[in-house]
């Protein structure tokens, strides 16, 4: 339940940042791998944060491959994403996703799990 509230106040922080312009807000999130209940109950929580202040919620499911997670964080910047969650697999092998979205002015949050990358 801690965690599910954790979710509940990231989504919101990121909303309330964004509020002004949350219409036009999308919100990538990369999963490392989406074979847990946790991390359903979670995506259910982001969705509904989301759905309440009027963004999109668009993801991708790195299935535990941190290359495949790569070219997802890749895919949801390609497909709009004007911020991102992440949920690393590893993330060593996701900075030149983060660093990528950070030159583009998207902003990153490390989600769970640490990102060693001063940008995100």
């Amino acid at each position: 339940m801690k965690k599910l509230l954790s979710t509940a106040m990231l989504a919101g922080t990121v909303l309330m940042s964004a509020n002004a312009f949350a219409a036009d807000l999308t919100v990538g999130v990369s999963w490392s791998n989406f074979q847990e209940e946790r991390w359903k109950t979670d995506e259910a929580a982001i969705k509904a944060a989301l759905e309440a202040a009027g963004a999109e919620y668009i993801s991708a499911d790195a299935q535990s491959s941190p290359s495949k997670q790569l070219s997802d964080i890749e895919s949801l910047i390609a497909r709009g994403a004007n911020a991102l969650i992440v949920l690393a697999q590893d993330s060593s092998s996701i900075g030149p996703a983060v660093t990528k979205a950070t030159n583009e002015g998207i902003p990153v949050v490390g989600y769970d799990r640490l990102i060693e990358d001063a940008s995100a």
